[in-house]
């Protein structure tokens, strides 16, 4: 069932003004960028995980990557908790790890 989202021209202008405050302060504090960061490294780690269970293990997760258990805590508190550094890593391997997955897994390319 799909969520209808609403244009934001459909809401009214103190509520278009509030939304275009709130990004402009986000963006000023420096936190989009890091935002964006954590939402893409959580989506790497959930098509990572789906990925892995399709290609039986092959080619085996980074370590960055194979320390997350979904069981336990959500990929983005996972991406939240990792170091700086392990945050560049795994957004670094990610690609490189999918990469390498399609490379070993050609029927997966046709999906790409």
């Amino acid at each position: 069932m799909a969520t209808e989202i609403t244009p934001i021209t459909a809401l009214p202008t103190t509520a278009r003004l509030n939304l275009a405050r709130e990004a402009l302060a986000e963006l000023a504090r420096g936190e989009l960028v890091e935002r964006l960061r954590l939402d893409t490294a959580a989506q790497i780690l959930r098509t990572a995980q789906r990925a892995a269970l399709l290609a039986n293990g092959r080619p085996a997760l980074p370590a960055v990557m194979a320390g997350w258990d979904s069981e336990a805590v959500t990929a983005r508190e996972y991406a939240e908790g990792l170091s700086p550094a392990a945050l560049d890593a795994l957004l670094v391997e990610g690609p490189r790890w999918a990469a390498a997955l399609l490379r070993e897994e050609p029927e997966l390319r046709r999906a790409a």
